[in-house]
């Protein structure tokens, strides 16, 4: 027999001077003490890795009825998060445009008379001067000579509307100077609705009773100022006559129109929180005016978006509720006969006044809902530059109710 030649992949055997192996032990017999199996070459199965369920983490109910009441901390969520608290209308956070256009809802709703009432009054009030005011120009303009195809009297023309014109700026003034009373009035039923607590209309008067006298003379000196306004663009349109020129009296017009109007825009936006502001902190005029300067600082295109957008939905709400009855009124109008002057001309003055009327009552309504938003607004204001929502929070966890919330923060005054 041949010699075979070594194989190079053979395991080494036993050097010189090592012990020899032991043995392997018999099936079924325990292995010697000493001795382990070598590993095993090639593949093996992993190990089975067994499935427990994960340890049971007891689940109990939350208190009832508990979070919201002062005191009471809000139930937590995964990693210590706590949502924002919601005492009342609004989430006591920074506020988005939703949470303004709901919060001033809910708190009409929950405070009809404190902020429907004085707002409804003002405006009826108005609209029944203009309504009336306007009956002397109405009987010259419908009389039955000029309906029959005559030309009216000058002299009467004249007197009747220098009388509608002058009672309609006079009662303009007076209305932006009561308007401005209603705003500040209806910052204390919606800051109180802020905080969960409802508000009679006596109960608004007397609380911001301490403020009326600053309220009157701030809508007094917002009057002054559109008149002086309204005085210049008089003068321009005076100037542009004068000159003779339409080449240049119309771009002379136009220029100061759009000056005036755009400094009026900007000026009423940064001053837009003043009534709030003197209610909700007790202040004067002036001070108030420039609190809300203020505040309105790096905000002003954002007030003026949310602030218009009010308005547009106010509008068009408004709309909705004169268009039908114009409409019903104007096909009343046509079942007159045109051989009766006098019923006409009575039937037009009455629907003039029936028509002021319910515009005012109309508008009314949507300006109660905008002073709401403005009065969210002043409060997401002092939420995002000084922390009024843990103002809030610390009023509320205290449980008396003081009145005018967080009239003792001063703020950034």
């Amino acid at each position: 027999m041949t010699d075979q030649p070594p194989n190079p992949y053979a395991a080494p055997g036993p050097r010189d001077g090592d012990a020899p192996a032991p043995a392997a032990a018999p099936p079924g017999e325990a292995a010697p003490q000493g001795w382990s199996a070598p590993p095993q070459q090639g593949w093996s199965a992993p190990p089975q890795q067994g499935w427990s369920a994960p340890p049971q983490q007891g689940w109990a109910a939350p208190a009832q009825n508990s979070w919201g009441q002062p005191g009471a901390a809000p139930p937590q969520f995964g990693h210590g998060y706590a949502p924002p608290r919601k005492p009342g209308v609004v989430p006591l956070r920074p506020l988005g445009i939703g949470d303004l256009l709901d919060g001033s809802f809910q708190a009409i709703r929950r405070n009809p008379g404190a902020t429907l009432g004085l707002s409804v009054l003002v405006q009826l009030v108005s609209g029944v001067v203009i309504a009336l005011l306007s009956a002397p120009l109405y009987s010259v303009v419908l009389s039955p000579d000029v309906l029959a195809g005559a030309e009216p009297d000058p002299e009467a023309l004249t007197g009747s509307l220098l009388l509608f014109g002058g009672g309609v700026l006079l009662a303009g003034v007076l209305s932006a100077a009561f308007l401005v009373f209603v705003q500040g009035l209806v910052t204390v039923p919606v800051l109180r609705a802020v905080l969960d607590r409802r508000t009679a209309f006596g109960a608004a008067l007397a609380l911001a009773r301490p403020s009326m006298g600053g309220l009157i003379g701030l809508g007094l000196l917002w009057a002054a100022a559109g008149i002086v306004l309204t005085g210049l663009l008089i003068g321009a349109v005076v100037v542009a006559i004068a000159l003779g020129e339409p080449q240049v009296g119309v771009p002379v017009v136009a220029a100061l129109f759009l000056g005036v109007l755009g400094t009026l825009v900007w000026v009423g936006i940064k001053l837009s929180m003043s009534p709030h502001a003197l209610v909700a902190e007790g202040l004067g005029p002036f001070a108030a005016m420039g609190r809300s300067w203020r505040l309105t600082r790096s905000s002003w295109w954002r007030c003026l978006g949310i602030i218009l957008l009010t308005g547009l939905i106010v509008g068009i709400v408004t709309s909705l509720i004169t268009t039908p009855i114009s409409f019903a009124t104007g096909l009343g109008g046509g079942m007159i006969a045109p051989e009766d002057p006098n019923g006409f001309a009575e039937y037009i003055m009455n629907l003039t006044i029936v028509m002021t009327i319910l515009s005012a009552l109309a508008a009314g309504l949507g300006f109660a809902y905008q002073c709401g938003v403005t009065s969210l607004l002043y409060t997401d204001l002092r939420i995002r530059r000084e922390g009024f929502d843990l103002a809030l929070l610390r009023e509320f966890d205290a449980g008396a109710d003081a009145g005018i919330p967080g009239r003792t923060t001063s703020g950034g005054r």
